[in-house]
Formats: C-alpha cells, sequence, structure tokens
C-alpha cells in the first residue's frame, strides 16, 4: 500500500474517531425533554401497542423498536442509538465523497459533518433523525449503482478499466444494489416520513440521467424498468406501515404561514452553524459557507453541461472548469444540489397544507436530512479552489473549521445537567404506596416526570394551556379521588398560569387531608392521603440509593450502646454547578435524633456554604439538603458530611463560573424604566425590537438589577393583554399570551448592582386578534404563587405596548 492511501486511511479513521469523541462527550449532560421522555416512554410499551400509538402520531416505529430492542430506557444508552448511527453516517458519507470526487472530497466532506453542531446535536437526542438520515444516504449510495451511466461506467474516481467497459454495471451488481436501495429506503421511511424528501430528489434524478440518455445513442428504457421496479420493491417493503397508518392517522392542521425569506435565512444559517436563534447575528459566517456551497454547485453544473454537450460553442468559463475542477463525477455530484435545493421547497410547501395527514411544522430539525449532501457542497467547493488557488483553499478549510468549533463550544456551554425533576421524583419513589396516584398540574411536561418516575403509579394530567374552571376542576379531582386514598400533586409554573385560583389544589384538600409539602426550585410537591404517612424513614420495598456506601460512623455508641448515626449512602443528582444555582444532596442515615450539617468546602478546607441536616430516630432515615452555591464561586468544591465532631467527604463538585459582573452604565437599554419588585429587585429597562409582529411570537428583552444579593428564586411571568377578553379564558380576562419562568441566572445567582439581561420570546395565542396588546410584567413565589408588589402596591408593571397586525 503506498503512502498515500495510508495517509488518506488514517485521515478517515482519525475523523470517525473525532466524530464519536465528540458525540459521545458530555452525552448524558442534559436534562430530558418532552421528545425524549415520550421517545422512552413509548419504547417500553407492548409491541403492538407502540405501533398502534405510532400509527395515530407523526412518526413511524423502527425507532421506538430499536429503544426496545436495546432496552435503551435510560438517557445515556437511548441516546447512544443516536450517536452509533451519527458516526455510521461520517463513514459512509466519506465513501460517497470519494465516490463523487476522490479521497479528499470524501475527507473533507466527513470532516465538515463530524464537526458540524447541527449533527452533533441531533446525535446527542434521543430522536429518529439520525438513523433515518443513515439509512436514506446508504439509499443514495445504491442508488447510484442502481442508476448507472449509459456506458456502464462506475460512477466512482477514475478507473480506466471501469471506464472503458460498456458493460451496464447491472450486469455486475445484479440484483444485489436493487434490493439494498429498496431496503434502505424502506428503513428510512419507517424511521423518518420526512427521508422521503431524499427519495424525491433521488427520483428526481434518476428522470434527468434517463432524460440524458434519451438523447444519446443507448435507450433509457432498461435503466427506468430497474429503478422503477427498485422503488415499486421499497415501496412495497413499506406498504404494511403506510396503509395502517392511513387507517389511523390524525388530520393534523397546518401552523400559521411561515415567512418564505425568513425561512431562507434560516436554512442558510442552520445547515453549516447548528443555530436557529438570533440567525442574524452569524450572518458573515452564513454568507461564507454560502459561498463555498454556490462555489461546489457552480462547477458541478458547469461540469456536467459541458460533458453533457461537448460543443466548441460552449462557453469559455465552463471549458475552464472542466479542466480544472476536483469533480470527477458531475452526474453524481448534482443528485447532492438536488438533495440540499429541492426538499426545503418541498418542506415549506407542504407546511402550507390546510389539513392533511402530515403537514409538518416549520422546525429546523426537519432539515438536518439534507446535512450530508450539504457537507458534500461544502467540500466540492473547498477542493475546487485548490484548482486555482492553494492559499484560498486552505483559507477556506480554516473558515470552515474555525467556524465550526466556534459554534461547537457555545452547544457544548449549553449542555448542563439540572436537577429538574431527580430529587422530587425520587421523593415519591421512597414514600409512595401501591395504589397512590399522582396529579400533574399541569400535563405539560408529562413525559419528563414519568422518565425520572421509578414508582410503577397510577397518574392523572391537568390540561395544559387550558384555562382551569370550576366544573373542570370538580370532575378531574372526583376521578381522582374515586382510584385513591393518597394523591401526590405536583405543581408547575403553568399550573398558576392556568388555574391562578388553586382549584385543584383546593379541591383535593377538601377530600383528603394534607400530610406534607415539599418545594424544589419551581415545583411543588403536596402529598394528600387519607392516613398519616412516615415520610422519614424508607421502606425496604422503596429503597434505592445512588451511591450506597459502607456504614460511615459518626460517633462512639451511646449509653445504650447506640451509634448517633451511621451513614448508609446519598444521592447527587449533579456534579456540575453554576454559579448561584442550588445542588440538593440526599443522605440516608441508620441514626437517633440530631444534627448536622452539608457542607460546602473548598480546595484550602474553608467552609463555604452550609445546609442543616436533622436526621430523626430509625432505620434508612432519608434526608434532603439544599445548598445554594454562591455567586462568585468558582472551581472545584468538596460536599462534606457532618455530624457532631465527625466530617466525611461525599464527592466533589465542580462549579462553573459566572460571567463578569455587567453595570448599569456598561449596557446599551433601549428603553429605560424603573419598577421595583419587593425590597431590591429592579426592573431597569426593556429591547423590543419588533413593536409590530406578524408571527405568533414577541421578542423581548428585560434588564434587571438587584440592590443585594438574593436568597430566595422568583418565577418571572409576562401577559399579553389585548382589548377583547379571550373567550378560551374566563370572562373578564384579556391574556392573549404568556410566558412564565426563572430569570437566567436566577434571581440568588444575582450579584449586587449587577444588571442581568433576561431574554423571552413569548408565545401568542394563534386566535388573537389585530390590535394593540398590553406587556405585562411581574414575579411571584413558585412555592405560594404569592407575587411580590411594587412601591404603589400594584403586583404587576405594564411596559410597552406591542401590534399584532395582519
Amino acid at each position: 500500500m503506498s503512502v498515500k492511501k495510508i495517509r488518506i486511511q488514517v485521515f478517515a479513521y482519525a475523523t470517525i474517531l473525532v466524530a464519536f469523541f465528540l458525540r459521545v462527550y458530555r452525552l448524558a449532560d442534559k436534562n430530558i425533554w418532552w421528545d425524549e421522555g415520550w421517545s422512552i416512554w413509548l419504547a417500553k410499551q407492548d409491541w403492538l401497542a407502540l405501533a398502534l400509538q405510532t400509527a395515530r402520531d407523526e412518526h413511524p416505529p423502527l425507532h421506538y423498536w430499536l429503544l426496545k430492542t436495546f432496552g435503551a430506557f435510560d438517557a445515556f444508552s437511548a441516546r447512544f442509538i443516536s450517536v452509533a448511527f451519527g458516526v455510521l453516517t461520517i463513514a459512509l458519507l466519506y465513501r460517497l465523497g470519494k465516490r463523487v470526487g476522490g479521497a479528499r472530497v470524501g475527507i473533507l466532506a466527513a470532516f465538515f459533518l463530524a464537526l458540524a453542531r447541527f449533527h452533533v446535536w441531533w446525535s446527542q437526542d434521543v430522536k429518529n433523525y439520525t438513523p433515518s438520515i443513515f439509512f436514506a444516504f446508504a439509499a443514495v449510495w445504491f442508488a447510484l449503482d442502481v442508476i448507472a451511466s449509459a456506458d456502464g461506467a462506475k460512477q466512482s474516481p477514475s478507473n480506466k478499466e471501469i471506464a472503458s467497459s460498456r458493460k451496464s454495471l447491472l450486469a455486475k451488481t445484479g440484483w444485489r444494489a436493487i434490493f439494498l436501495y429498496a431496503l434502505c429506503a424502506a428503513l428510512a421511511l419507517w424511521t423518518h416520513y420526512l427521508a422521503a424528501l431524499i427519495l424525491i430528489a433521488l427520483n428526481g434524478y434518476g428522470v434527468l440521467v434517463a432524460g440524458r440518455k434519451s438523447q444519446g445513442s443507448s435507450p433509457p428504457s432498461f435503466v427506468l424498468r430497474q429503478w422503477i421496479f427498485a422503488n415499486a420493491l421499497a415501496a412495497i417493503l413499506f406498504a404494511p406501515w403506510f396503509i395502517l397508518y392511513l387507517q389511523n392517522a390524525a388530520a393534523w392542521t397546518a401552523s400559521p404561514a411561515f415567512d418564505f425569506g425568513l425561512f431562507l435565512k434560516l436554512v442558510a444559517t442552520v445547515l453549516p452553524l447548528g443555530v436557529t436563534t438570533e440567525i442574524e447575528n452569524y450572518a458573515p459566517l452564513t454568507i461564507g459557507f454560502t459561498i463555498l456551497v454556490a462555489l461546489g454547485c457552480v462547477f458541478v453544473i458547469a461540469r456536467t453541461l459541458s460533458e453533457a454537450k461537448r460543443t466548441k460553442q460552449f462557453p469559455r468559463v465552463l471549458a475552464i472548469a472542466n479542466r480544472k475542477s476536483e469533480i470527477r463525477n458531475p452526474q453524481s455530484a448534482f443528485l447532492f444540489i438536488l438533495i440540499v435545493f429541492l426538499p426545503p421547497l418541498f418542506l415549506y410547501a407542504l407546511s402550507l397544507t390546510p389539513v392533511s395527514f402530515f403537514a409538518p411544522k416549520i422546525q429546523p430539525r426537519y432539515l438536518l436530512i439534507l446535512l450530508p449532501a450539504y457537507a458534500i457542497l461544502v467540500a466540492l467547493g473547498i477542493a475546487t479552489l485548490a484548482k486555482y488557488s492553494r492559499a484560498f483553499a486552505l483559507f477556506a478549510f480554516w473558515f470552515t473549521l474555525f467556524a465550526s468549533l466556534f459554534v461547537l463550544r457555545d452547544y457544548y456551554a449549553e449542555r448542563h445537567l439540572r436537577d429538574e425533576y431527580a430529587t422530587l421524583t425520587n421523593t415519591i419513589n421512597a414514600f409512595a404506596r401501591q395504589g397512590d396516584l399522582v396529579l400533574l398540574d399541569t400535563d405539560q411536561e408529562w413525559p419528563t416526570f414519568l422518565y425520572y418516575l421509578r414508582a410503577p403509579l397510577d397518574w392523572l394530567g391537568v390540561p395544559n394551556g387550558k384555562t382551569m374552571d370550576a366544573t373542570t376542576a370538580d370532575a378531574l379531582v372526583q376521578r381522582a379521588l374515586a382510584r385513591t386514598d393518597a394523591i401526590w400533586l405536583v405543581a408547575i409554573p403553568d399550573a398558576l398560569a392556568t388555574d391562578a385560583q388553586k382549584l385543584i389544589e383546593t379541591r383535593v384538600a377538601r377530600g383528603l387531608p394534607q400530610q406534607n409539602a415539599w418545594t424544589f426550585d419551581d415545583k411543588r410537591l403536596t402529598l394528600y392521603a387519607r392516613a398519616p404517612r412516615d415520610l422519614i424513614q424508607v421502606a425496604p420495598a422503596n429503597l434505592t440509593i445512588q451511591h450506597p456506601l459502607p456504614f460511615i460512623p459518626f460517633s462512639e455508641p451511646n449509653a445504650q450502646n447506640e451509634l448517633i448515626a451511621q451513614l448508609t449512602g446519598y444521592d447527587l443528582p449533579v456534579r456540575e454547578l453554576r454559579a448561584g444555582e442550588t445542588v440538593r444532596v440526599t443522605t440516608y442515615w441508620h441514626s437517633v435524633k440530631t444534627r448536622g450539617e452539608i457542607q460546602l468546602v473548598d480546595d484550602a478546607n474553608r467552609l463555604v456554604r452550609a445546609a442543616p441536616l436533622e436526621l430523626e430516630t430509625g432505620k434508612d432515615v432519608r434526608v434532603v439538603s439544599a445548598i445554594n452555591a454562591p455567586p462568585d464561586a468558582r472551581g472545584e468544591y468538596r460536599v462534606r458530611v457532618q455530624v457532631e465532631t465527625t466530617p466525611y467527604d461525599l464527592a466533589r463538585i465542580a462549579i462553573e463560573p459566572r460571567a463578569e459582573l455587567v453595570r448599569a452604565d456598561a449596557v446599551r437599554i433601549a428603553n429605560a424604566i424603573d419598577y421595583r419588585f419587593g425590597d431590591s429587585i429592579h426592573l431597569i429597562g426593556y429591547d423590543l425590537p419588533q413593536k409590530k409582529i406578524f408571527d405568533s411570537k414577541v421578542a423581548l428583552t428585560l434588564y434587571w438589577r438587584a440592590d443585594r444579593a438574593a436568597k430566595k428564586n422568583f418565577i418571572v411571568f409576562v401577559h399579553l393583554l389585548g382589548k377583547d377578553f379571550n373567550a378560551a379564558h374566563p370572562p373578564g380576562n384579556f391574556l392573549w399570551g404568556q410566558i412564565d419562568r426563572a430569570p437566567q441566572p436566577p434571581i440568588n445567582a444575582w450579584r449586587a448592582g449587577e444588571v442581568i439581561v433576561d431574554a423571552y420570546r413569548v408565545p401568542l395565542d394563534a386566535r388573537a386578534p389585530i390590535g394593540t396588546y398590553k406587556i405585562e410584567i411581574g414575579l411571584y413565589d413558585p412555592a405560594t404563587g404569592a407575587r411580590l408588589t411594587l412601591n404603589d402596591g400594584s403586583d404587576s408593571a405594564v411596559i410597552a405596548e406591542v401590534e399584532v397586525g395582519p
């Protein structure tokens, strides 16, 4: 083997290893979100129930079957399936690029896809995109065998023996390529319906190839027959599922029309950069990638036309392109132009369908399936530049490398695991009994909640997005009370948005006495049960400890020969924090009644923060302690437990520092205001980029300042109030848009005098009439729902107006 071939193989394998590392790095360091929770919940159902559920949904079942087959029910293993198919796609793309333009193009394309934030992102998610993309482009590979050129030349880098052969490629590959194409095309459709976009482009390519042959000496009928047969076989393989889907499919109503110009900008930005918000900030990078893709397209088209016409009258610039282009098989390369440019148009047209059995919204992630073809065009652009100027080609390569790394850095910075439901659900897991029921108020995040819930409990959900009334609350609570004598009520911020009067909570309390209540950041957990519960000792059947320990004694035996405290283990849901965030440490004990502390200690053994530890007498006593990291903390700290005079280090935890403190004079605020909430929180300004909106969300940036460090968190609400009352709300309610969430960073992470820049996108009701809407701002306690008041005694401030246009 020559040195050149060895070097190529080293680069290829290194690219695949880099791709694998980037996709497993921090794989589990992100909370499960709604779609992932849904996928894992669905994969746990029996095979028939799973199939029937997906037949009523907008996704086919193959990905869920893969999760079920491999038992991938936790974040790492479920996401690893996406990782595996993502890495396989990069290996396949190397072969495709090599087939089109040689090893250099193959390595460049694979390298760009390996670093592409967009592809890394969805390779680290429990979704069906990377399996569908792999099968779709495997179908592309075999399609290039099936759709052979008239002279039978194999569409790969130059090979004199093949190029001189007049035998049809089909005579060499036989039925193998046809069957494998059909199988991969069907598997792609069994994984995601939008794989059909790639198949549409493939068929468009087949028609173009057949049309070219019809102008030559060879009749196209043979190739057409083979191609039609291959597609018919793919249709047969997909037909069983498609028939079941048509019999059960729901009618999907299209979303409001998406501005076509904005859609094109989104496509041009999200494919190379994987960025979906504030895309205008990335315009220079987007333009650079667009130029590279345009170069690749120009030379593919030029070479294709040059080979087709071969006339002296052919334009001089195209003749130059023909001589200098790196593209060795322009006919194959033209396929990737079709894949990049045709499917977005079909997707946009499909989104405009008024009512259909499949009317997808314009979601950036649906464009992911085009990314491998886009990567090949980028590689062709760089390879073409290399024929003219090595310096320009190197500049283009370094541009793609640094642009990819730049957006990747921001992507990994956002992968941050938080204790959203872990400690809350573990409280239920520890103390639930058979026959208990969970009532989710609201059910907005039910798949995420069920992912963390181990206890096999029945559950009901309060419908999200609908204002609660007395009749609905009575009916729902009566259903719950008829099924159980104990209700675990889980209230999230959406509950206060839809049930400000706490109708659900009030009616549950009428039926069952409250036994205990807990607050976990912006969520509340309340146990209502007919009989008192032991909420101190965990029953052996419920005991599951994340980090069990050998019995750690904390004192000498007392007069009754009892050890005051023995530590048996602990739960620590996160090992990384951001300054100002709260970590909850759950410890398990054999103890008598005593006190201690959970401490946060720095490397100099200095106590930074401490939380009280109240131990009761018993076996398997469970205690949850919350420690708030200081706003100025940074580096590694030890989590230490101390009872009596004995310390014991449980674990190390890393705290990511906050950005440099920003003062008011360093920030440009478009609209300065000053509303003081409570005794220390100031709303000092806002930015409203558009005072007239035409889509479904209002962009708003709020600027906050705290007079001093706060010890408690609050939730910000932003309301859009119209002049007419909303029929979906109680009479007199003029609410047409709303968002409730904690500021970022949370309020107890704010430093005295610091300016917090907090951006929101407030969803507007699709039925909102044209007119003027007031923007109302306020804060409330997530535990009680009580609002913070302003100086004048009011509990909210109207800061601006926005006009909703036609």
